[in-house]
Protein backbone atom coordinates (compact mmCIF):
# COMPACT_ATOMS: atom_id res chain seq x y z
CA UNK A 1 0.00 0.00 0.00
CA UNK A 2 1.21 3.47 -1.15
CA UNK A 3 1.33 6.48 1.20
CA UNK A 4 -1.40 8.09 -0.95
CA UNK A 5 -3.61 5.04 -0.66
CA UNK A 6 -2.95 4.68 3.36
CA UNK A 7 -3.63 8.89 3.43
CA UNK A 8 -6.96 8.42 1.49
CA UNK A 9 -8.22 5.26 3.99
CA UNK A 10 -7.56 7.53 6.74
CA UNK A 11 -9.84 10.05 5.22
CA UNK A 12 -12.56 7.82 4.72
CA UNK A 13 -12.06 6.87 8.06
CA UNK A 14 -12.06 10.18 9.75
CA UNK A 15 -14.92 10.92 7.46
CA UNK A 16 -17.22 8.20 8.87
CA UNK A 17 -16.61 8.51 12.44
CA UNK A 18 -17.67 12.20 11.20
CA UNK A 19 -20.52 11.85 10.16
CA UNK A 20 -21.60 9.36 12.72
CA UNK A 21 -21.27 11.46 15.11
CA UNK A 22 -22.75 14.71 13.82
CA UNK A 23 -26.43 13.47 12.86
CA UNK A 24 -27.30 17.28 12.09
CA UNK A 25 -24.92 18.21 9.26
CA UNK A 26 -26.31 20.22 6.86
CA UNK A 27 -24.07 20.60 4.12
CA UNK A 28 -21.28 18.24 2.70
CA UNK A 29 -18.84 18.46 0.28
CA UNK A 30 -16.89 15.59 -0.84
CA UNK A 31 -13.95 15.44 -3.85
CA UNK A 32 -11.55 13.20 -4.36
CA UNK A 33 -9.38 13.85 -7.50
CA UNK A 34 -5.64 12.89 -6.24
CA UNK A 35 -4.31 11.07 -10.20
CA UNK A 36 -1.85 8.68 -7.78
CA UNK A 37 -5.48 7.15 -6.01
CA UNK A 38 -4.90 3.42 -7.70
CA UNK A 39 -8.34 1.51 -6.08
CA UNK A 40 -12.13 3.69 -6.52
CA UNK A 41 -12.99 5.80 -3.79
CA UNK A 42 -16.59 4.77 -1.56
CA UNK A 43 -18.50 6.87 0.34
CA UNK A 44 -18.80 5.70 3.71
CA UNK A 45 -22.10 4.08 4.84
CA UNK A 46 -22.92 6.06 7.63
CA UNK A 47 -23.56 8.79 5.35
CA UNK A 48 -26.66 7.81 4.79
CA UNK A 49 -27.69 5.96 7.73
CA UNK A 50 -26.70 9.58 9.73
CA UNK A 51 -27.26 12.73 8.47
CA UNK A 52 -29.16 12.38 5.10
CA UNK A 53 -32.02 13.30 6.88
CA UNK A 54 -30.90 17.08 7.56
CA UNK A 55 -28.59 17.17 4.49
CA UNK A 56 -29.33 20.75 2.59
CA UNK A 57 -26.51 20.77 0.29
CA UNK A 58 -24.32 16.98 -0.85
CA UNK A 59 -21.82 17.76 -3.31
CA UNK A 60 -19.60 14.26 -4.54
CA UNK A 61 -16.67 14.51 -7.10
CA UNK A 62 -14.48 11.41 -8.08
CA UNK A 63 -15.77 8.73 -6.63
CA UNK A 64 -17.66 5.06 -6.36
CA UNK A 65 -20.89 5.18 -4.48
CA UNK A 66 -22.20 2.19 -2.77
CA UNK A 67 -24.42 -0.83 -3.58
CA UNK A 68 -28.33 0.56 -3.66
CA UNK A 69 -29.58 -1.22 -1.01
CA UNK A 70 -27.60 1.46 1.56
CA UNK A 71 -29.80 4.15 0.19
CA UNK A 72 -32.46 5.54 2.37
CA UNK A 73 -36.26 5.79 2.12
CA UNK A 74 -35.69 9.53 1.51
CA UNK A 75 -33.35 12.65 1.66
CA UNK A 76 -36.18 15.10 3.03
CA UNK A 77 -34.66 17.99 3.12
CA UNK A 78 -32.19 18.07 0.19
CA UNK A 79 -32.10 21.10 -1.68
CA UNK A 80 -29.33 21.38 -4.06
CA UNK A 81 -27.46 18.27 -5.40
CA UNK A 82 -23.88 18.34 -7.37
CA UNK A 83 -22.57 14.45 -8.59
CA UNK A 84 -19.53 15.57 -11.09
CA UNK A 85 -17.93 12.36 -12.61
CA UNK A 86 -19.26 9.50 -10.23
CA UNK A 87 -19.43 6.04 -10.52
CA UNK A 88 -22.26 4.21 -9.96
CA UNK A 89 -23.15 0.36 -9.04
CA UNK A 90 -26.16 0.57 -11.78
CA UNK A 91 -28.62 3.07 -13.60
CA UNK A 92 -31.48 2.08 -11.15
CA UNK A 93 -29.13 3.27 -8.47
CA UNK A 94 -28.85 6.31 -9.65
CA UNK A 95 -32.55 7.02 -10.39
CA UNK A 96 -33.55 5.67 -7.21
CA UNK A 97 -30.82 8.45 -5.84
CA UNK A 98 -33.40 11.31 -7.51
CA UNK A 99 -36.06 9.66 -6.71
CA UNK A 100 -35.57 9.95 -3.04
CA UNK A 101 -35.27 13.89 -2.83
CA UNK A 102 -38.66 14.99 -2.71
CA UNK A 103 -37.74 18.67 -2.41
CA UNK A 104 -34.70 18.96 -4.46
CA UNK A 105 -34.16 22.73 -6.23
CA UNK A 106 -31.02 22.38 -7.78
CA UNK A 107 -29.43 19.58 -9.43
CA UNK A 108 -25.97 19.56 -11.30
CA UNK A 109 -24.49 15.91 -12.95
CA UNK A 110 -21.63 15.75 -14.57
CA UNK A 111 -21.90 12.03 -16.46
CA UNK A 112 -17.53 10.12 -17.06
CA UNK A 113 -17.38 6.78 -18.92
CA UNK A 114 -17.78 3.94 -17.23
CA UNK A 115 -20.71 5.49 -14.62
CA UNK A 116 -22.94 2.54 -15.20
CA UNK A 117 -25.39 4.76 -16.63
CA UNK A 118 -27.37 4.58 -20.50
CA UNK A 119 -30.45 6.77 -19.59
CA UNK A 120 -30.93 8.83 -16.69
CA UNK A 121 -33.86 9.69 -15.44
CA UNK A 122 -34.49 13.17 -13.87
CA UNK A 123 -38.08 13.68 -12.47
CA UNK A 124 -38.93 15.53 -9.94
CA UNK A 125 -41.57 17.64 -10.17
CA UNK A 126 -39.71 20.24 -7.26
CA UNK A 127 -36.59 20.91 -9.34
CA UNK A 128 -35.72 25.05 -9.98
CA UNK A 129 -32.06 24.41 -11.83
CA UNK A 130 -30.82 21.59 -13.87
CA UNK A 131 -27.57 21.31 -15.66
CA UNK A 132 -26.46 17.86 -17.20
CA UNK A 133 -23.00 17.36 -18.90
CA UNK A 134 -21.64 14.64 -20.69
CA UNK A 135 -17.91 14.32 -20.78
CA UNK A 136 -16.41 14.07 -24.59
CA UNK A 137 -15.01 10.66 -23.84
CA UNK A 138 -17.58 8.99 -22.42
CA UNK A 139 -18.45 5.94 -24.28
CA UNK A 140 -20.95 5.61 -26.78
CA UNK A 141 -22.84 2.51 -25.91
CA UNK A 142 -23.35 4.17 -22.64
CA UNK A 143 -24.14 7.67 -23.46
CA UNK A 144 -27.97 7.22 -24.68
CA UNK A 145 -29.28 10.50 -23.40
CA UNK A 146 -31.41 11.78 -20.62
CA UNK A 147 -35.53 11.46 -19.64
CA UNK A 148 -36.63 14.75 -17.71
CA UNK A 149 -39.80 15.58 -16.38
CA UNK A 150 -39.36 18.82 -14.61
CA UNK A 151 -42.92 20.39 -14.68
CA UNK A 152 -41.52 23.39 -12.20
CA UNK A 153 -37.65 23.71 -13.46
CA UNK A 154 -36.60 27.75 -14.21
CA UNK A 155 -33.02 27.20 -15.36
CA UNK A 156 -31.89 24.50 -17.72
CA UNK A 157 -28.77 23.68 -19.27
CA UNK A 158 -27.52 20.98 -21.13
CA UNK A 159 -23.99 20.32 -22.78
CA UNK A 160 -23.92 16.95 -24.67
CA UNK A 161 -21.64 16.21 -27.77
CA UNK A 162 -21.91 12.12 -27.56
CA UNK A 163 -25.46 11.38 -26.66
CA UNK A 164 -28.27 10.34 -28.90
CA UNK A 165 -31.38 12.37 -27.12
CA UNK A 166 -32.67 14.18 -24.57
CA UNK A 167 -36.57 13.27 -24.23
CA UNK A 168 -38.88 16.32 -22.59
CA UNK A 169 -41.96 14.68 -20.66
CA UNK A 170 -43.35 17.46 -19.57
CA UNK A 171 -44.04 21.05 -20.34
CA UNK A 172 -41.91 23.57 -18.82
CA UNK A 173 -44.44 26.96 -18.28
CA UNK A 174 -42.09 28.93 -16.01
CA UNK A 175 -38.90 28.08 -17.75
CA UNK A 176 -36.76 31.23 -17.63
CA UNK A 177 -33.05 30.10 -19.16
CA UNK A 178 -32.20 27.64 -21.44
CA UNK A 179 -28.81 26.41 -22.75
CA UNK A 180 -28.90 23.82 -25.36
CA UNK A 181 -25.60 22.52 -26.51
CA UNK A 182 -26.16 19.57 -28.11
CA UNK A 183 -25.28 17.69 -31.22
CA UNK A 184 -28.86 15.36 -31.10
CA UNK A 185 -30.18 14.57 -34.96
CA UNK A 186 -33.53 15.22 -33.50
CA UNK A 187 -33.15 18.40 -30.84
CA UNK A 188 -36.38 19.79 -32.18
CA UNK A 189 -39.51 18.24 -30.12
CA UNK A 190 -37.50 18.69 -27.05
CA UNK A 191 -38.12 22.68 -28.17
CA UNK A 192 -41.92 22.34 -27.73
CA UNK A 193 -41.78 21.97 -23.93
CA UNK A 194 -39.26 25.13 -23.22
CA UNK A 195 -41.55 27.59 -25.55
CA UNK A 196 -41.63 29.74 -22.88
CA UNK A 197 -38.12 30.61 -22.20
CA UNK A 198 -37.21 34.14 -21.88
CA UNK A 199 -33.22 33.41 -22.68
CA UNK A 200 -32.35 30.69 -24.69
CA UNK A 201 -28.87 29.70 -26.11
CA UNK A 202 -28.50 27.42 -28.70
CA UNK A 203 -25.57 25.57 -29.94
CA UNK A 204 -27.12 22.68 -32.53
CA UNK A 205 -25.85 20.87 -35.43
CA UNK A 206 -28.54 20.72 -37.75
CA UNK A 207 -31.49 23.18 -38.54
CA UNK A 208 -33.53 20.50 -40.63
CA UNK A 209 -36.96 19.31 -39.86
CA UNK A 210 -37.24 22.29 -37.59
CA UNK A 211 -41.12 22.24 -36.36
CA UNK A 212 -43.31 24.26 -38.03
CA UNK A 213 -45.79 26.07 -35.24
CA UNK A 214 -43.02 26.23 -32.45
CA UNK A 215 -43.74 30.36 -30.93
CA UNK A 216 -41.68 31.50 -28.40
CA UNK A 217 -43.74 34.23 -27.34
CA UNK A 218 -41.78 35.29 -24.22
CA UNK A 219 -38.45 34.91 -25.83
CA UNK A 220 -36.59 38.36 -25.26
CA UNK A 221 -32.56 37.47 -25.51
CA UNK A 222 -31.33 35.26 -27.44
CA UNK A 223 -27.69 33.94 -28.12
CA UNK A 224 -26.85 31.42 -31.41
CA UNK A 225 -23.21 29.42 -31.67
CA UNK A 226 -21.75 30.04 -35.19
CA UNK A 227 -19.69 26.75 -35.26
CA UNK A 228 -22.09 24.68 -36.96
CA UNK A 229 -22.65 24.75 -40.77
CA UNK A 230 -26.42 25.30 -39.72
CA UNK A 231 -26.13 28.52 -38.02
CA UNK A 232 -27.65 31.17 -40.21
CA UNK A 233 -30.46 28.75 -40.95
CA UNK A 234 -31.27 28.13 -37.70
CA UNK A 235 -30.91 31.70 -36.87
CA UNK A 236 -33.46 32.88 -39.22
CA UNK A 237 -35.96 30.07 -37.66
CA UNK A 238 -35.65 31.06 -34.44
CA UNK A 239 -35.72 34.82 -35.15
CA UNK A 240 -39.36 34.03 -37.69
CA UNK A 241 -41.05 32.42 -33.67
CA UNK A 242 -39.85 34.97 -31.60
CA UNK A 243 -41.74 37.85 -31.80
CA UNK A 244 -40.69 40.02 -28.79
CA UNK A 245 -36.99 39.56 -29.03
CA UNK A 246 -34.85 42.38 -28.17
CA UNK A 247 -31.43 40.98 -27.41
CA UNK A 248 -29.06 38.92 -30.18
CA UNK A 249 -26.06 37.95 -29.52
CA UNK A 250 -23.96 35.72 -31.90
CA UNK A 251 -20.49 33.96 -31.20
CA UNK A 252 -18.53 30.69 -32.04
CA UNK A 253 -18.44 29.27 -28.81
CA UNK A 254 -16.54 26.11 -30.28
CA UNK A 255 -13.61 25.89 -32.85
CA UNK A 256 -14.83 25.29 -36.40
CA UNK A 257 -13.96 21.74 -37.75
CA UNK A 258 -10.90 21.33 -40.75
CA UNK A 259 -12.22 21.54 -44.15
CA UNK A 260 -15.94 22.17 -43.08
CA UNK A 261 -17.70 23.68 -45.90
CA UNK A 262 -19.16 27.09 -44.19
CA UNK A 263 -23.35 27.74 -45.54
CA UNK A 264 -24.62 30.59 -47.44
CA UNK A 265 -26.39 33.43 -47.00
CA UNK A 266 -29.78 33.14 -48.21
CA UNK A 267 -32.22 36.35 -48.56
CA UNK A 268 -35.18 34.99 -46.63
CA UNK A 269 -38.20 36.03 -48.56
CA UNK A 270 -40.04 38.03 -45.61
CA UNK A 271 -38.37 39.70 -42.80
CA UNK A 272 -38.66 38.15 -39.32
CA UNK A 273 -41.29 40.45 -37.51
CA UNK A 274 -38.67 40.78 -34.45
CA UNK A 275 -36.09 42.37 -36.13
CA UNK A 276 -38.77 44.85 -37.05
CA UNK A 277 -40.14 45.87 -34.58
CA UNK A 278 -38.62 44.64 -31.08
CA UNK A 279 -34.93 44.30 -31.51
CA UNK A 280 -32.75 46.56 -29.30
CA UNK A 281 -29.19 45.50 -29.23
CA UNK A 282 -26.86 42.55 -31.30
CA UNK A 283 -23.60 41.78 -29.78
CA UNK A 284 -21.44 39.62 -31.87
CA UNK A 285 -18.65 38.28 -31.17
CA UNK A 286 -16.00 36.68 -32.70
CA UNK A 287 -16.90 37.90 -35.68
CA UNK A 288 -14.33 37.46 -38.57
CA UNK A 289 -15.63 39.51 -41.68
CA UNK A 290 -16.46 36.04 -43.75
CA UNK A 291 -19.18 36.91 -46.71
CA UNK A 292 -21.97 35.05 -44.74
CA UNK A 293 -21.37 37.20 -41.83
CA UNK A 294 -21.10 40.15 -43.58
CA UNK A 295 -24.54 39.47 -45.46
CA UNK A 296 -26.40 38.27 -41.99
CA UNK A 297 -25.26 41.63 -40.34
CA UNK A 298 -26.40 43.55 -43.73
CA UNK A 299 -29.37 42.09 -43.47
CA UNK A 300 -30.08 43.02 -39.63
CA UNK A 301 -28.83 47.12 -39.93
CA UNK A 302 -30.91 47.54 -43.26
CA UNK A 303 -34.19 45.98 -41.36
CA UNK A 304 -33.73 46.45 -37.71
CA UNK A 305 -35.79 49.63 -37.66
CA UNK A 306 -35.47 49.93 -33.46
CA UNK A 307 -32.07 48.76 -33.05
CA UNK A 308 -30.17 50.74 -30.51
CA UNK A 309 -26.53 49.60 -30.00
CA UNK A 310 -24.75 47.30 -32.36
CA UNK A 311 -21.46 45.73 -30.45
CA UNK A 312 -19.33 43.76 -32.88
CA UNK A 313 -15.42 42.28 -31.90
CA UNK A 314 -13.06 40.03 -33.43
CA UNK A 315 -10.53 37.45 -32.14
CA UNK A 316 -8.35 38.51 -34.78
CA UNK A 317 -5.10 40.10 -33.82
CA UNK A 318 -4.23 41.61 -37.34
CA UNK A 319 -4.91 44.94 -37.35
CA UNK A 320 -5.41 45.84 -40.70
CA UNK A 321 -7.84 42.75 -41.09
CA UNK A 322 -9.69 44.38 -38.07
CA UNK A 323 -9.53 47.92 -39.76
CA UNK A 324 -10.79 46.31 -43.30
CA UNK A 325 -13.81 44.72 -41.00
CA UNK A 326 -14.77 47.98 -39.02
CA UNK A 327 -14.31 50.14 -42.75
CA UNK A 328 -16.74 46.92 -44.56
CA UNK A 329 -19.24 47.29 -41.39
CA UNK A 330 -19.53 50.94 -40.82
CA UNK A 331 -20.48 51.38 -44.74
CA UNK A 332 -23.47 49.46 -44.17
CA UNK A 333 -26.73 50.60 -44.40
CA UNK A 334 -28.98 50.92 -40.99
CA UNK A 335 -32.25 51.45 -40.98
CA UNK A 336 -32.46 52.98 -37.39
CA UNK A 337 -30.53 56.39 -37.01
CA UNK A 338 -30.29 56.08 -33.28
CA UNK A 339 -27.65 52.76 -33.63
CA UNK A 340 -24.60 52.91 -31.98
CA UNK A 341 -22.12 50.70 -33.36
CA UNK A 342 -18.97 49.79 -31.08
CA UNK A 343 -16.38 47.60 -32.68
CA UNK A 344 -13.28 46.12 -30.62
Amino acid sequence: MNHENYREIRKQKQLSNFLSVKRSVRELDIDISSPSILTPVTLPWSLYAGGCKTLVTLKLSNMTLVDASSLPASFPSLKNLSLVKMKYPSEEFINKLLASCPVLDDLAVEQCSGDGVTVLAVQIPSLKSLSLRKRPDTDDDEAYGFVIDTPSLLSFDIVDHCGELCVVESYMPEIVYVNLDINYRRPWKMLTSLSSVKELELCLTSSKEYPVGIVFHNLVHLTICTCETEWLNLLLCVLKDSPKLQGLRIEQYHNIRTGEQRSCWKEPSSVPGCVLTSLETLEWVKYEGTEEEKEAAAFIFRNARFLKKATISSSSTDPVKKLEMLKGLSFLSRCSSSCHLTFD
